[in-house]
């Protein structure tokens, strides 16, 4: 137990290390003169230490924002969930590649149905900036012009990768889901 806290505590006073090494480093870039303060450069660092526990609590929250996107018709939301260069691979269809064919596949969906969607995150596991979840999902759509609700995907899973943005927001870059029940006949 001593040796694995030892462990852990060395690992987690790393990034602590690496911000004082740079911060000593840092000030001998500005140490010197007046006199020739107006030709030396500045340099300038940012270090952004993310914490795996607030990481894992933002990608479920992404997920949660998933549900609540679709939940309400939101597509714009729905949307900015999503990279640039998302791809999507549900059940039998084509592959979805970037946010243009993801806009032209689920316009019309957003247009004729309202959804009701539950998610249920399983595992998250973070390396970086890069994360992938895996779950559970619910998913029945109504149409909006009347009819009978369809249950879309009644016991869905699904695996996620999530990509850090700039920002240190994340989003869904890699996604794939189908369902544990076998397609009609």
């Amino acid at each position: 137990m001593k040796t694995r806290m030892k462990q852990l505590i060395t690992i987690k006073s790393i990034p602590v290390l690496v911000l004082v090494l740079l911060v000593v480093l840092g000030s001998s870039f500005v140490k010197g003169t007046d006199q020739d303060s107006e030709h030396r450069p500045v340099y300038h660092a940012a270090i952004t230490l993310y914490s795996v526990e607030d990481d894992i609590a933002a990608i479920k929250d992404c997920g949660n924002l998933y549900a609540l996107a679709l939940n309400t018709g939101d597509l714009e939301l729905w949307m900015s969930l999503h990279t640039d260069d998302v791809l999507k691979m549900g059940p039998g269809a084509p592959s979805v590649l970037g946010l243009e064919q993801l806009r032209t596949k689920m316009e019309p969906a957003f247009d004729d149905f309202t959804f009701e969607m539950t998610i249920n995150t399983e595992e998250v596991q973070v390396a970086g900036d890069l994360a992938f979840a895996r779950g559970t999902y619910t998913l029945s759509m109504t149409p909006k012009a009347g009819g009978e609700t369809i249950s879309a995907m009644p016991d869905g899973k699904f695996l996620t990768i999530w990509k850090r943005q700039a920002d240190g927001s994340w989003k869904a870059s890699h996604d794939c889901y189908n369902s544990n029940v076998p397609p009609a006949q």
